[in-house]
């Protein structure tokens, strides 16, 4: 009699331990689909040539002010012919992680005109490795980032 009862206790155990493996394994998977569901979209970006490095990460070291950013876009595009409206965009520092412990400082420029990214320094993002020129004359890269 004895037997079963520690039997009994036993195949309970682990039923209860499985039940709470099957659990765990589920509330993982649900974290997962959550955080996948809430990555952020791509942006258009802007990237001198220089700065540019596909499928490469930087992290966001700070937003260019109102002035400083048209001062900036007027310095690149002197006769608004690639920057119509400065209004729709914003300028960041960012540092590229080409595998130097300092990395690489450079500038990308969003589009926001038809949205305004949630982009804060210390945040990071990657560049897509698919590009294509803006203006050949001013060297500007456009491809999606990813924040």
């Amino acid at each position: 009699m004895r037997e079963n009862k520690q039997e009994s206790a036993g195949d309970s155990r682990r039923a209860f331990i499985k039940k709470g493996a099957l659990a765990t394994g589920a509330l993982a998977v649900g974290a997962g689909a959550t955080t996948t569901a809430t990555a952020a979209p791509d942006e258009d970006g802007v990237l001198h040539g220089s700065d540019y490095y596909p499928d490469v990460d930087f992290d966001i070291l700070t937003q260019f002010g109102t002035g400083t950013r048209n001062d900036f876009l007027e310095e690149y595009d002197p006769d608004g012919d690639v920057f119509t409206d400065p209004d729709d965009w914003e300028v960041f520092v960012i540092r590229i992680d080409i595998g130097e412990s300092e990395g690489e400082l450079g500038h990308l420029m969003i589009d926001v005109d038809n949205d305004d990214p949630d982009v804060d320094p210390g945040d990071s993002g990657s560049m897509d490795e698919i590009g294509s020129f803006r203006s050949r004359e001013r060297n500007l890269i456009e491809t999606e980032v990813d924040l």
